[in-house]
Parts: structure tokens; C-alpha cells; sequence
């Protein structure tokens, strides 16, 4: 895997270069929530959450309760297509798909998921499926994101179908996910692990071990959904020698 302080300018001209490699785990900021928008779009504004439209309307109604939730929430959006009126809402760790949702209906999904902790009869739903791989392509926020993920989108494709994985495993591209950093950032659910620093050639391991065998990839591993920095970087102490390569 090439560093990624060895990308130069020259090669990424419109990329400040990063100095040397950071250390990861710890680096994903506490959430225990994960709503993904399925946009159909495979590009945002640079901050979806002031775009004027949807995304802001449900950041804010979040934002409004938030001294309320029952856990701190993430709030992004993906390239999977919503069918239908309404756009669909992907729930994590719940794993739970909210079909056809509108802005009437955010008061109702905070109310009963966010606050009550659980999933909401009153709105239309289904079970989401097995496991999700999202990764960060969202070049408007940064140009990173832009150049780093899509190549990364391309090869983890390619080594779901060399699995046979190509229907079992949703993959999508994502807006900001936070620490553009550390790009390519991926996402994979379940269990809520987040990796940085990966690039094409880690498809394979990031597949063959963190789907199939359901092993963490350590020296890619920046955190997981649920854990603090403190325990990420206890957890991360923990890991077998043989799960860094």
C-alpha cells in the first residue's frame, strides 16, 4: 500500500500533501446512530447539511432534540436510489431501511427512533440487508475525498464480484463521513468499523478479511460506531499481530 505522504502534488496537483502517516484508531468522532440518505446522487454540496433542501430539513429537526437523543446521531447521504416519493433512510445500527420518508414525517422518526429508541410503526419500513460498504467520494467537500475514493469505490467492486459478493454486500458511495484526512475512508456495516488510509490494492483485505472472515483490517482501523477515542485506541492496543499486515 502506497503512504499516503508519499502522493505528491505533482501527481495530485490541487492535494496539500500530508507529511507523514497519522496514527488511526481514535480518530472517529462518538456517534451511536448512523442515518445514511439514499439520494440517488452520487455527488452533494459541499456541506449537505446547508443545502436548503431535505438534508438540512432533517439535520435540523435532529438538531432541535438534540439534548434528547438516546445516543448521539451521524447524519449522511448515499448513492442508493430511493423508490418512489419521499427519499428512503438507512439506519445503523438498527439496520433498518424507512421507505418514502418526507419532511412530515421527521418528528415522528425523531420522536419514536431517535429519543424512544426504537423503530417506528407509524412510519413505513423493512429489514435493511445484511452489509453495507459505503465509501467517501464527496470531492465538493474535499478534493481528497474526490480523488482518493473513487478508484477505491472501483476495486472494492471488482473483489465483491471475484467473491461473489456483488448482491449480498450493498456498496455505495458517500458524503463527508468526517476526517478527510485520512481518505480513502470506508465504512463497513456491520459492525460499524470505519478504516482510513486505504487504497485500491487493500480491496482484497478489506473484503476477504473484514467481510467474509469478519476480522478487523488493524492497520487500517480508525474506529467503530459506539466506541469513544479512549476505547478505540484501548481496543485497537488489542488486536492479534497477525490482523496487521
Amino acid at each position: 500500500m502506497t503512504p499516503i505522504g508519499a502522493v505528491s502534488a505533482a501527481i495530485m496537483p490541487d492535494l496539500e500533501p500530508i507529511p507523514a502517516r497519522e496514527p488511526l484508531p481514535g480518530t472517529v468522532k462518538f456517534y451511536g446512530r448512523h442515518l445514511v440518505l439514499c439520494t440517488g446522487a452520487d455527488g452533494w454540496p459541499a456541506h449537505i447539511e446547508e443545502d436548503g433542501g431535505f438534508v438540512q430539513a432533517l439535520n435540523q429537526a435532529i438538531q432541535a432534540r438534540s439534548q434528547q437523543l438516546a445516543v448521539p446521531v451521524k447524519l449522511t447521504a448515499c448513492d442508493a436510489p430511493t423508490a418512489g416519493t419521499g427519499f428512503d433512510l438507512l439506519v445503523f445500527p438498527d439496520h433498518v431501511r424507512y421507505l418514502g420518508l418526507t419532511e412530515a414525517d421527521f418528528e415522528t422518526l425523531v420522536t419514536d427512533h431517535l429519543i424512544e429508541n426504537r423503530v417506528s410503526e407509524r412510519l413505513r419500513w423493512e429489514p435493511a440487508p445484511a452489509s453495507f460498504i459505503f465509501v467517501c467520494t464527496h470531492g465538493a467537500r474535499d478534493a481528497r475525498c474526490g480523488e482518493c475514493g473513487p478508484p477505491l469505490l472501483k476495486s472494492l467492486a471488482e473483489e465483491l464480484a471475484a467473491c461473489g459478493l456483488q448482491d449480498a454486500v450493498r456498496l455505495h458511495r458517500s458524503s463527508h463521513v468526517g476526517g478527510h484526512k485520512y481518505a480513502g475512508n470506508v465504512l463497513v456495516y456491520p459492525p460499524g468499523d470505519w478504516y482510513g488510509y486505504a487504497s485500491p490494492a487493500d480491496a482484497p483485505r478489506l473484503v476477504r478479511q473484514a467481510i467474509l472472515d469478519g476480522q478487523v483490517v488493524a492497520d487500517l482501523w480508525r474506529g467503530r460506531m459506539g466506541l469513544r477515542a479512549d476505547e478505540a485506541i484501548l481496543l485497537a492496543a488489542q488486536f492479534p499481530v497477525s490482523q496487521v499486515s
